[in-house]
């Protein structure tokens, strides 16, 4: 069992250290000057971090305990018809 776990550590280990180095690879042989890739990683980055925030701000409202005012009480029972 221990070995599986290694196993599998070390082959996810290996996936993000090939990820990162193709990414860096991937920056170095671009054709575009170091500007422009540098205003596209701050506008992919700006992007990606607004949709965390929305996600956490979704998150935060689906878990947090939803409240009545006493003027908004719902009474069960009679039926209005």
């Amino acid at each position: 069992m221990a070995d599986t776990r290694n196993t599998e550590t070390a082959a996810i280990f290996a996936f993000f250290a090939g990820a990162a180095l193709a990414a860096g690879a991937a920056l170095l042989l671009t054709p575009r000057t170091g500007r422009e890739v540098r205003e596209k990683l701050g506008d992919v980055t700006d992007e990606a971090l607004e949709k965390v925030r929305m996600a956490v701000r979704e998150a935060k409202y689906k878990v947090s305990p939803k409240t009545r005012e006493e003027g908004e009480k719902i009474e069960g029972g009679g039926c209005w018809i």
